[in-house]
């Protein structure tokens, strides 16, 4: 018992002494506590002032609005230190040291002092060893990549870390992997500035080496290098099964490389049925490139001294996956489809079986958009969802249509037109406030906008869209920037169909802001010289009728030897005979109207009425014999045609989806119009003419490069017995067709028959002289000649084909082939007077079979071809193109044009009245030498040369 007692005893001890450590603490804080309650009057300490010294750039104002703590807060060290923090991290100082003082004045004031040193500014920063980027390139990296980084800014070490980070970055990117950037700044004397240099050493430029493919058998490396847009070489393509020439290499980036792998051979498997082909650059091994040659960039005979990256590309394959079943299904599942599912199937480019393309599955889905967004439904999205089969090597695809809420258009309005009327822009949309929106319509209105030439080129980003999406609506604001309405071109230099030349013009394309043109012109050429006023109102009555006239007054001086001369660059003399010389003068006027047809889009039917007096004036006997041989009208005066009146009358129709008048890239035209002259329209010449006019524009290349071909086509016949005009039948050559010619120079030749007479002396044997010798006699003879000349075509055909390359602004280079064709084919109309050939039937009994010009052969319907390269200036001060071109003329006139040889006649009683053996002997040889000298020929050579180098201010299409 006691015992017990006694071990109890001791456990309570030891719990009391357990209890009586644990409560100490609380026992020596509870009188703090209890001092403090009851002792409320003890000092606390309070934030009397904040003061900051050393800044002059930031104002404390802005240093206390980033500050936790304000004047009259308690004190408290763990807040001054947050404070602190906070100043740090504006980034505005380098240096901040903070103190605490009490307050002279107030027993528990605390003054609280910030020592700061501001960062300095960047007053200038310089990029020293740049070479391969400019300082331009550089600021829009900066840009890109949000830097932060400019003049005037604070010195901020992080930032200046990160430039020198996008300048390698960008150095890469031009082949510069091995690039050094080093900044460094200098101390500005007397201010808180600095100037930052970036010391860039380029290092050597690492360029595409070798590529190596591995493992490829669907498609051979050149096919594959050549889908590696980035590092595929510099080459000239010959289209022919993937050949080309290389002409040097580009410099290597492995970003761009990634691209190529991707979108370049993947993509290309992928567009040929290998879904699961695998690609990867397996090695990429940098080495030095020293290789002998002739110094420069002269492709493989050239010098090479640097870095390349050689390139191994391993391929795997795999098997050749086809189409399988394609369905379509509604995003939204309490939504159907808009579009009947049979129709999505007919517009889908793959049908079950075949070999699956990702390129037509791309084409799809932009064909789907396009197609959704014509009824309205602006927010469509296609995914396309596979489902592989890999036992059967089949893809299936869901399309998964998102179509979003179909808008109606609630408002359009425009902005920068700021002379040209809103009613002329709008006249031209096919859409309508209140209508559905057609996203093609939209397209089409900005294409007839661009065709008026009022504005700079309207692409679909100028037009913004806000959507209602709640009330299914879209407001659309177009923004325009316009061209100079009115423009003064003072222009000269050399055209084919001018000659040299100088001109001024004065337009008013969009006058008063109606969209009126009005155009006064007039240039004076060494061929040509002309005088032009006109007026078209686009819009008569506020209705889609084009009209307007024109009234002008033209001079044409035609002269073959300085045609001939100015070809060759050297003087040529023609025989007189056989030189066309001749001037025509022209007074006119044209009146036209058109209207478009509303169901067939960009299409417009017109009619034109115009009247011309003309007068011809011969100067060589050449022109005089063509003339006055073929007798085109009554001739005034002995070798001039004066008082031609042309009366016609021409319907046309027009379609024209060419996005620019000026610089085309898109669209085609057609053309056809046919002319009615004399008759029931007075005027003294009777004629019908027919032409047609194809042009089509395709972009290539990424849409950078345009392929253009012209087709041109035309025919022209007189009726009621009367010819057509000299100067209305078609002669081909120059800078409007094929240009490797000269102007005038390609048109079929016909001989002109005209009978002249010479004189032959002979030794009469019969009639001796004093002396005893035979007496001298004089016989004229009539001699029929054959003079070689041009009448000109009434059928012809040109084609141009240009593939236009722009360098650089307003410069570009065109490789074109222009074909023409040039004949007569309606040869009645091309027949001699009836006076002129039976006086000739009466002196050469035979000579002649038919009134019909003999026409030369080898000379009707003679190809002709010319090939070269131009280099075109578009210069807007006096808007218009300069060029310079080298053609090569593949297909010409090959010989001498050679006339017909001459005849001579002699009557029967004037033979029987010579001695005998007089004809034969003394007579005879001087006639065949005769006929044989006047016998008229003409080099092909002189009219038409093997190539052509040439300046001119024009454009053949």
């Amino acid at each position: 018992m006691t015992a017990m007692a006694a071990s109890r005893q001791i456990f309570l001890r030891l719990f009391e002494l357990l209890v009586m450590v644990c409560l100490a603490p609380l026992a020596l804080v509870q009188p703090l506590f209890a001092q403090q309650s009851q002792n409320p009057g003890s000092p606390q300490y309070v934030i009397q002032r904040i003061v900051f010294e050393g800044n002059r750039r930031v104002q404390s104002g802005t240093l206390l609005a980033r500050m936790f703590s304000r004047v009259g807060d308690p004190y408290s060290e763990e807040a001054i230190r947050r404070d602190f923090q906070a100043l740090w991290n504006t980034q505005f100082f380098e240096d901040i040291r903070l103190e605490v003082e009490d307050s002279s004045d107030q027993p528990f004031g605390k003054i609280i002092i910030f020592h700061v040193t501001e960062r300095p500014i960047i007053r200038r920063i310089e990029y020293k060893g740049n070479k391969s980027i400019s300082e331009s390139d550089i600021l829009d990296a900066f840009k890109d990549k949000k830097v932060g980084l400019s003049v005037e800014s604070s010195f901020d070490p992080t930032k200046i870390k990160r430039a020198e980070v996008v300048i390698k970055a960008l150095l890469a990117e031009h082949g510069r992997q091995f690039a050094t950037v080093k900044p460094t700044y200098e101390r500005i004397a007397a201010t808180n500035a600095v100037k930052l240099v970036f010391n860039i050493d380029e290092g050597p430029k690492v360029k595409v080496g070798s590529i190596t493919l591995i493992g490829n058998k669907a498609f051979s490396d050149r096919k594959i290098i050549r889908s590696m847009r980035h590092d595929r070489p510099y080459a000239i393509p010959l289209y022919l099964d993937d050949i080309y020439i290389p002409v040097g290499n580009k410099t290597f980036d492995r970003r761009k490389l990634d691209e190529d792998l991707e979108v370049g051979i993947r993509g290309l498997y992928q567009d040929h049925g290998y879904f699961k082909v695998v690609v990867d650059a397996s090695s990429i091994k940098t080495v030095e490139e020293n290789r002998g040659g002739i110094p420069g960039p002269i492709p493989v005979v050239g010098a090479k001294h640097g870095k390349a990256t050689d390139i191994t590309i391993k391929i795997e394959e795999g098997e050749i996956y086809r189409m399988g079943k394609v369905s379509f299904r509604s995003a939204d599942p309490d939504q159907g489809l808009v579009i009947k599912e049979e129709f999505l199937q007919k517009v889908f480019p793959l049908k079950q079986g075949d070999v699956f393309s990702a390129d037509k599955i791309r084409k799809a889905l932009d064909s789907y958009k396009k197609l959704y967004g014509e009824v309205g439904y602006i927010d469509f999205v296609a995914t396309p969802l596979t489902d592989i089969d890999d036992k059967k090597k089949i893809v299936n695809l869901t399309m998964e249509l998102d179509q979003q809420k179909q808008f109606f258009v609630r408002r359009i309005e425009f902005a920068g037109n700021t002379t040209t009327r809103d009613k002329v822009i709008r006249r031209e949309l096919l859409i309508d406030e209140g209508q559905i929106f057609n996203n093609r319509l939209w397209e089409l209105s900005l294409l007839r906008l661009n065709q008026l030439n009022f504005f700079d080129a309207i692409k679909p980003e100028n037009s913004e869209l806000k959507r209602n999406v709640k009330a299914g609506t879209v407001d659309i604001k177009l923004k325009v920037r316009e061209k100079g309405k009115q423009s003064i071109s003072f222009n000269g230099g050399v055209s084919g169909i001018s000659g040299s030349f100088i001109g001024l013009t004065y337009q008013t394309n969009n006058f008063l802001g109606l969209g009126e043109t009005l155009t006064l012109g007039g240039q004076l050429g060494q061929r040509q010289t002309n005088l032009t006023f006109g007026f078209t109102e686009p819009y008569l009555f506020d209705r889609p009728i084009s009209t307007g006239f024109t009234v002008f007054i033209t001079k044409f001086n035609y002269n073959q030897a300085r045609e001939e001369g100015i070809l060759l660059n050297q003087q040529i003399a023609l025989n007189p005979a056989l030189e066309e010389n001749y001037t025509t003068d022209s007074k006119g006027l044209t009146v036209f109207a058109s209207y478009p047809l509303r169901k067939f889009a960009f299409t417009r039917v017109g009619i034109s009425y115009g009247f011309s007096a003309t007068n011809i004036t011969t100067f060589s006997q050449s022109a005089q014999l063509l003339f006055e041989t073929i007798q085109f009208r009554g001739l005034a005066g002995p070798s001039a045609l004066k008082g031609i009146r042309e009366s016609k009358i021409t319907p046309t129709i027009n379609y024209n989806t060419v996005n620019n008048p000026i610089n085309p890239t898109n669209g085609k035209s057609f053309f056809f119009g046919t002319t009615f002259e004399g008759g029931p329209l007075q005027g003294n010449v009777n004629a019908i003419s027919n032409s047609f006019t194809m042009t089509y524009f395709h972009p290539v290349h990424k849409r950078r490069n345009v392929f253009g071909f012209r087709l041109l086509a035309a025919t022209e016949t007189g009726y009621g017995g009367k010819d057509v005009v000299p100067y209305n039948r078609f002669y081909q050559g120059g800078d409007n067709d094929i240009r490797g010619f000269d102007f005038f120079t390609i048109a079929p030749f016909a001989q002109i028959p005209t009978v002249s007479s010479t004189n032959i002396f002979y030794q009469d044997p019969t009639k001796l002289g004093p002396t005893g010798q035979p007496t001298t006699q004089l016989l004229t003879v009539p001699i029929l000649q054959f003079f070689p000349t041009r009448p000109g075509g009434d059928t012809q055909m040109v084609s141009n084909v240009e593939y236009r390359i722009p360098i650089a602004g307003p410069v570009s280079v065109s490789l074109f082939s222009d074909l023409g064709v040039d004949g007569i084919l309606y040869k009645s109309q091309l027949e001699i007077d009836p006076g002129a050939f039976a006086q000739i039937q009466e002196q050469f009994p035979g000579a002649l079979s038919s009134r019909r010009l003999p026409i030369i052969s080898g000379t009707n319907f003679k190809p002709h071809n010319s090939t070269g390269v131009e280099l075109v200036v578009q210069l807007p001060i006096v808007n218009a193109p300069f060029r310079f071109y080298y053609a090569y003329n593949l297909l010409r006139l090959g010989g001498t044009i050679r006339g017909e040889q001459g005849q001579f006649h002699i009557d029967s009683s004037v033979l029987n009245s010579l001695p005998p053996g007089v004809f034969q002997t003394q007579i005879l040889p001087q006639l065949n030498t005769v006929i044989e000298n006047q016998t008229e020929s003409i080099p092909a050579t002189l009219i038409e040369p093997k190539h052509t180098f040439r300046f001119s201010v024009s454009r053949t299409f």
